[in-house]
């Protein structure tokens, strides 16, 4: 992997004015570093290019609930309001050891625990393509600041959605990596085993590269796996002749919009024209996966983790997250366990389904972005994480890329999951997508 030479310099001060002339209506950060970044920068591009790292001189900006030693980590939360981190992320020194520029921390869903990012205590974070709809969530910020040119690449974490969610809404390519591949030490979480941390960018190859850099085995979180991590990028630009892609119109086509029909119909027609066959499957209960991971398993595993602090500071969070948090204490031993043994049986399900294709495709959310207006209305906010929770409840992992554009011009999206640890295979379908389409060369009007 060879790093690119450009101005780390130059690149950081564009992020930085767009930064200064976005932010004041996105709200996608809530920490800038500039001073520090354009250190950094100058102290980067004063290295002679054979000592440049694979990442030299990439803007990126880290959603903030992952730890940047000196800098506030805050998960968007009053309560932590003051929390310095003393120490990096493993993601963190993975990315600074590349060459990477780290310009700040991006705004999210309170407590990383929600798919609006309408942030009680940091303010709401809005769309780039239109301001009065919300950006996704939880890594809202994330998405939001990556296709206002913030960053080039932000780092995102995932639960039930909330990076390939906010890559959704705001046109990106965005991967959650599979459970253990990239470790989550040194970052605010909301259920062990399901939470990931991953890129969001606007070109795939983008997402391979930091991918490349932040994936590996990491002894500090107890979810890590050691295994070996292909090179993603040595296999990017080859031919996917011959890849098979499973696909289900059952219960997905349910429940979206004419036009997305047509969009993923459309890039399943691009696939066979790169000379990849298409497999109708059926899924089975898929349907299910929502109601086990979304509302039974995450909900316990957040209500135990906030259970002290929520007695003690009850005013201290939102109120959408003590509704959320206040199911998770209703449920039953039995209700998890249930949970539990659907979650095992739809992996080794999936697990022998993977045998027989390469890849799935479905769409990556069944609505568009809600006006920020609307979200009281809890159909929509429900509907949101339909999809993405069934991946998330494999922990394989799951590509979300732009497919088309909706009649009012806002980005339409569909999803690649592959087998456990099969990154590398959906970044190659991935990128073969975006290098025959321009979907993700294009820009909100409010940066174009």
């Amino acid at each position: 992997m060879q790093p690119q030479v450009h101005s780390a310099t130059a690149a950081t001060k564009t992020a930085l004015e767009n930064i200064a002339k976005y932010n004041p209506t996105i709200n996608a950060m809530i920490t800038v570093l500039a001073d520090q970044a354009l250190a950094r920068a100058a102290q980067l591009d004063a290295l002679p290019v054979q000592a440049r790292g694979p990442l030299h001189g990439m803007v990126i900006n880290l959603k903030d609930n992952i730890d940047l030693a000196g800098c506030v980590t805050t998960a968007a939360s009053v309560i932590l309001k003051d929390n310095v981190a003393q120490h990096n992320a493993f993601i963190s020194d993975r990315l600074l050891e590349a060459g990477a520029v780290i310009i700040g921390k991006s705004n999210l869903h309170e407590w990383v625990f929600g798919p609006t990012s309408q942030s009680k205590h940091f303010g709401p974070v809005k769309n780039p393509w239109d301001p009065s709809r919300i950006p996704g969530g939880s890594s809202g910020g994330s998405g939001a600041s990556v296709a206002a040119e913030m960053c080039t690449v932000s780092i995102g974490s995932d639960t039930a959605g909330s990076i390939r969610i906010p890559s959704a809404f705001n046109g990106l390519a965005g991967l959650r990596p599979s459970v253990g591949r990239i470790s989550c030490a040194g970052s605010v979480g909301v259920s062990p085993p399901f939470d990931v941390l991953g890129p969001l960018g606007k070109s795939v190859s983008d997402v391979a590269r930091v991918f490349q850099v932040i994936a590996g085995y990491d002894p500090a979180d107890p979810m890590s796996i050691d295994r070996p991590v292909p090179d993603a990028l040595s296999t990017l630009n080859e031919s996917v002749r011959g890849k098979r892609i499973g696909f289900m119109r059952r219960w997905y086509f349910d429940h979206i919009s004419t036009e997305l029909q047509a969009a993923i119909e459309h890039a399943l027609g691009v696939y066979k024209s790169l000379g990849v066959e298409i497999v109708e499957v059926d899924l089975g209960d898929v349907d299910r996966a929502q109601e086990m991971l979304g509302f039974r398993l995450i909900l316990a595993d957040a209500f135990e983790k906030h259970r002290e602090q929520l007695a003690q500071r009850p005013d201290d969070y939102g109120a959408d997250i003590q509704m959320r948090l206040a199911i998770g204490g209703r449920l039953s031993g039995p209700d998890y366990a249930q949970a539990m043994r659907w979650v095992e049986a739809w992996r080794h399900r999936l697990s022998g389904l993977f045998t027989q294709v390469d890849a799935m495709l479905c769409p990556t959310t069944p609505i568009l972005p809600p006006l920020r207006a609307d979200l009281e209305f809890a159909q929509a906010i429900r509907a949101i994480p339909k999809f993405t929770c069934v991946y998330a409840a494999a922990g394989v992992p799951s590509l979300a890329l732009p497919c088309g554009f909706s009649a009012e011009g806002l980005p339409l999206s569909m999803e690649l999951a592959g087998p456990a640890f099969g990154e590398a295979a959906i970044l190659q379908l991935g990128h073969a997508f975006q290098k025959v389409t321009t979907y993700h060369q294009q820009r909100p009007m409010l940066v174009s």
